[in-house]
């Protein structure tokens, strides 16, 4: 699954509890925006045809709702002289609104173990010298967990694959700053993501994935933070009706000049034992100190 993945506005700390800004207010308008749009969104009939998307076959099942979880455990130094190993279990649910247009909300469980010296930036790790991190003191090896930053997703099927036409769906990503930033479990900031999913199928039983975005990466206080262009591309192979295989590399800019671009390559396998269930496994090994060294990834959805 990719990710580019692979995934993905401002609140201000530095008192006891969070602060809010002008500029925090302006983009939880933004959101509140985005809220609206999802409403007005839910008196449109539903439909059940699929998006496909970068992490699913050309032969995946239609759907009105999915739930799934996909935790993904990885450890690395960043960068760093010590490993960190941090364990994502991102609760998600999707509603297919229409023909075209999909929604979801992901929840994310953050566990991280480490010298305190990793932050948590757009769900990578990035080491904490980048970022400032209230009440952090790198040293000792401690354990952090809690609620990791909320992702809200919008996609929208711009062309549908025919036969010299793939499949276009353009998507636009809000982060909600949930997670506690003086913990190393995010920046406390908002951040926003646009980019587009292409899906064509080139043989029989071979399918092609691209998945580009730009991601707005908000700025704790005290810090400039670069924004991040974000690809994947990757092929999958129908192996049979229920059984998928997937290979992608992927890819971002790093946020700050001293750092290094993160790169990782990807394998995935999908198993759908009944139209309603699909299994994921799948593990990644980083080609660059921006990225964990290695991943493991194990999860499954339900499809309504």
């Amino acid at each position: 699954m990719s990710e580019a993945e692979p995934t993905a506005a401002k609140r201000v700390t530095g008192c006891g509890r969070p602060c809010w800004s002008l500029r925090t207010l302006d983009h939880w308008l933004t959101a509140f925006a985005f809220g609206c749009g999802l409403l007005i969104a839910g008196g449109v009939p539903a439909s059940a045809q699929q998006v496909v998307k970068p992490a699913e076959s050309s032969s995946t099942y239609d759907y009105t709702f999915k739930l799934s979880t996909l935790p993904e455990y990885s450890e690395g130094k960043y960068g760093t002289g010590h490993t960190t190993q941090i364990l994502d279990v991102p609760f998600r649910v999707d509603w297919s609104a229409t023909d075209r247009l999909d929604l979801s909300l992901t929840i994310p469980y953050v566990w991280i173990r480490g010298r305190g010296d990793i932050t948590i930036v757009g769900g990578g790790a990035v080491a904490r010298r980048r970022v400032v991190a209230r009440n952090r003191r790198p040293g000792q090896v401690t354990t952090e967990d809690g609620l990791g930053d909320i992702l809200a997703e919008l996609d929208y099927t711009l062309l549908e694959e025919k036969e010299f036409v793939p499949d276009l769906t353009p998507f636009v990503e809000i982060k909600f700053p949930t997670a506690d930033s003086s913990r190393g479990l995010g920046t406390g900031e908002f951040d926003e993501k646009i980019g587009t999913y292409i899906t064509k199928k080139v043989v029989e039983h071979w399918t092609a994935h691209v998945d580009v975005s730009y991601t707005f990466v908000g700025s704790p206080p005290g810090t400039s933070l670069q924004n991040t262009f974000g690809w994947s591309v990757g092929v999958s192979y129908d192996a049979t009706r229920s059984f998928t295989l997937s290979g992608y590399i992927q890819g971002a800019t790093a946020i700050s000049m001293r750092e290094q671009n993160p790169l990782d390559l990807r394998f995935v396998a999908d198993y759908k034992p009944t139209n309603h269930i699909q299994l994921t496994a799948g593990a990644s090994a980083g080609l660059s100190h921006g990225s964990p060294d290695f991943t493991a990834l194990a999860g499954f959805e339900l499809r309504f």
